[in-house]
């Protein structure tokens, strides 16, 4: 998904099991910056992110529980601010 992204213009960055501490610190850190605009993660590697200014939270696919969905969407529209999460649903 970072990839097809890219191609289409924007900054990307992931974060994901398969990544290195110091790559997940980097990709975290640029993002926090403004130089990435996307961050994409994994449930395992976003656990206790702290990031300020988060306007949009998108579920690539739905988490398996609702504790796990509050805390995906609790990333945006922290601090009295607006925030928007969206989740993309397939139709079986």
């Amino acid at each position: 998904m970072d990839k097809k992204l890219s191609s289409l213009g924007y900054k990307v960055d992931s974060l994901h099991g398969n990544k290195t501490q110091p790559q997940r610190k980097r990709a975290l850190d640029s993002f926090k910056s403004h130089n990435s605009q996307v961050l994409i993660a994994t449930d395992v590697a976003a656990r206790g992110l702290d990031v300020k200014d988060v306007s949009h939270v998108i579920n690539y696919d739905m988490p398996e529980t609702y504790e796990d969905y509050t805390y995906r969407i609790g990333r945006t529209g922290r601090a009295e601010k607006i925030g928007y999460a969206l989740t993309f649903v397939e139709k079986f």
